[in-house]
C-alpha cells in the first residue's frame, strides 16, 4: 500500500512540473514581430538557395509567397518565370528518356490491306541517342591587363552596342575595379536590358551586396547612394532605389544633376504608376506675382503622401506649355519636375525627402516662372482640394496701378504705399479662383516683400496684419 501511495505522489509531481514548465518558443511569434522588408529578403534568400539545388517546384511556392505580400516585386516574377522554365526542361528530358525506353528502335508503318500504300505515304519515327543535360559552366574572365581594356572600351565607343559594353564592364570587374565596371554595366543595360542574363559573373549582386553592407554600417557617401539607387532600378526595387537617390542628391551636389536624370526618366515611364498616388492636400494656397518684368506664380503645399510615397503629383490650372520653370523651395521636397498633366493644365512632380512617420506631413513651396508670350491670361483655380477643406486661397500681389477693372473683385484687398493685395477664398467658390489678362500687369511692385510670409498669414488672418 505504501509502495501504491508513493507512485502516486510520484506521478503526480511529474505532472505539475511539466503542466507548469515554461512554454515552448515560438518560431511564429517571433515571425510576426519582423518587418515586411525582412520578412520578404529572407524568403528570397532561401527561394534562390532552392533554385540553385534543382528544387525548382520549392523555390516557385517561395516566390508565391512573397508575392502574396507584395505583388509589385518584380524579382519575384522574374524567378517564377525562370523556375518554371526549368521544370518544363526538365520534364522534356524526362519524356524523351522514357520514349526511347519504351520505343529504342525504328517503328515501320503498320501496312493495311484494304489502302494502297501509294496513296497513303509513308512515314517512320526515327529515335536519337538522349543526351544528358549538362548546366552551361559559368564564364570567369581571368584578370584583364591595360590593352585588353583598353581595345574593349575602344570597340565599345565605336559599335555603341550592349554586348560590347557588357564585356567592357566585365574586363573591369575582372581587375576588381567596381566603379568603372558598373559605369560601363548601366550603359549596357540602357543599351539592351536583356543583357542581364549574361551576367555569370554575378556583378550586379556582387556590388548590390557590399553597397548594402556600407549603407547599414551608416557611413555612406553620396556616391554610394546613387551606384546603390541605380542598382535597385535594375533589380526593380524602386521604392528604396527613389530614395537612395533622394539622399544621394541631397548630400552632394555633384550626384544631384544624374540622379534628378534618373528620377525624371521614371516619371517619365509607365513604372510611375507602381509608385506614385495624388496625395492628400490639407492646403493649398497659390499667388500671382509681377515684378522686374518677370511673371511668378508661388505655390505652398500641405501634404501627406499616400502610403509614404516619395514622387508625388500636384495639378495646377497653368497651361503646362506657358511654364518656363519650376523650382523648389521647400526642404521637404528635394525637387520638383513640371510635366503636362490633364488638358495640357500642368502637372508639378514632386520629390520628397525621406521622413521615418507613417503619416509625415509635408510643406511644399514652388515658384513658377510663366511666359506670358505663351498664355495671354492667367487662371488661379484648384480644384484638387476637397470641398470641405477650407485653406484654398488664391492671391495677386502687386503694383496698385496694374489692378483695373479686368481684375474680379475679391474677398480680401488692401492698398498701401501703391502696394494691392487681393485675397480670393477659393473654398467659398467651388474652387473657382480669379481670371485676369496678364498684359494688365506692366509695373512692378513698389517695395520688397516677404511673399512667402503673406501666402502662409493671408485669408485666415486679417490682411492689414501683414504689413
Amino acid at each position: 500500500m505504501k509502495r501504491a501511495l508513493s507512485l502516486v505522489v510520484f506521478m503526480a509531481a511529474v505532472v505539475l512540473l511539466v503542466g507548469f514548465g515554461p512554454r515552448p518558443y515560438s518560431d511564429l511569434a517571433e515571425y510576426k514581430r519582423l518587418s515586411l522588408e525582412t520578412r520578404i529578403s529572407r524568403l528570397h534568400a532561401a527561394a534562390e538557395d532552392l533554385y540553385r539545388r534543382r528544387r525548382y517546384e520549392d523555390a516557385v511556392q517561395l516566390y508565391d509567397t512573397i508575392l502574396a505580400l507584395d505583388q509589385s516585386d518584380l524579382k519575384s516574377k522574374l524567378w517564377i518565370v525562370k523556375a518554371r522554365s526549368e521544370i518544363r526542361r526538365e520534364r522534356e528530358e524526362f519524356d524523351k528518356q522514357e520514349r526511347y525506353r519504351r520505343y529504342g528502335q525504328l517503328i515501320p508503318k503498320l501496312k493495311d490491306d484494304l489502302l494502297d500504300d501509294a496513296t497513303l505515304g509513308y512515314f517512320e519515327v526515327r529515335y536519337s541517342e538522349p543526351k544528358p543535360y549538362v548546366r552551361p559552366v559559368r564564364k570567369i574572365r581571368p584578370q584583364a591587363s591595360d590593352a585588353e581594356i583598353a581595345e574593349a572600351k575602344k570597340k565599345a565607343e565605336s559599335s555603341d552596342v550592349a554586348a560590347d559594353y557588357f564585356e567592357l564592364a566585365m574586363q573591369h570587374w575582372s581587375r576588381k575595379d567596381p566603379e568603372q565596371a558598373l559605369k560601363a554595366y548601366f550603359k549596357a543595360i540602357a543599351l539592351d536590358h536583356e543583357i542581364l542574363s549574361l551576367d555569370d559573373e554575378q556583378l550586379l549582386l556582387s556590388v548590390s551586396a557590399e553597397v548594402e553592407k556600407r549603407i547599414e554600417s551608416g557611413k555612406v557617401a553620396a556616391s554610394e547612394y546613387l551606384d546603390s539607387g541605380k542598382l535597385l532600378m535594375v533589380q526593380g526595387e524602386l521604392r528604396r532605389a527613389v530614395n537612395h537617390l533622394v539622399k544621394a542628391a541631397e548630400l552632394d551636389k555633384k550626384t544631384r544633376q544624374e540622379a534628378s536624370d534618373i528620377l525624371l526618366t521614371l516619371i517619365e515611364s509607365p513604372q510611375i504608376d507602381l509608385l506614385s498616388a495624388p496625395p492628400d492636400l490639407l492646403g493649398f494656397r497659390q499667388a500671382y506675382v509681377f515684378d522686374k518684368d518677370s511673371d511668378t506664380v508661388y505655390v505652398r503645399v500641405t501634404l501627406i503622401p499616400k502610403n509614404r510615397g516619395q514622387i508625388v503629383p500636384i495639378d495646377i490650372t497653368i497651361a503646362a506649355d506657358a511654364v518656363k520653370n519650376v523650382e523648389s523651395l521647400s526642404k521637404d521636397a528635394a525637387m520638383a519636375f513640371a510635366k503636362t498633366g490633364v488638358d495640357n493644365a500642368l502637372r508639378v512632380w514632386a520629390v520628397l525627402a525621406d521622413k521615418e512617420d507613417d503619416f509625415a506631413e509635408y510643406e511644399l513651396k514652388l515658384a513658377i516662372q510663366i511666359d506670358r508670350g505663351m498664355i495671354s491670361y492667367l487662371d488661379l483655380s484648384n480644384y484638387s482640394l476637397s470641398a470641405d477643406m477650407p485653406d484654398n486661397w488664391s492671391f495677386v500681389i502687386g503694383s496698385e496701378f496694374n489692378f483695373s477693372d479686368n481684375v474680379p473683385k475679391a474677398e480680401y484687398e488692401k492698398k498701401l504705399d501703391g502696394l494691392q493685395i487681393s485675397g480670393y477664398h477659393l473654398t467659398a467658390s467651388q474652387g473657382k479662383g480669379p481670371s485676369f489678362l496678364l498684359s494688365d500687369f506692366k509695373e512692378p511692385l513698389p517695395r520688397k516683400l516677404d511673399i512667402w510670409k503673406i501666402i502662409e498669414t493671408g485669408g485666415e488672418a486679417v490682411i492689414s496684419n501683414l504689413f
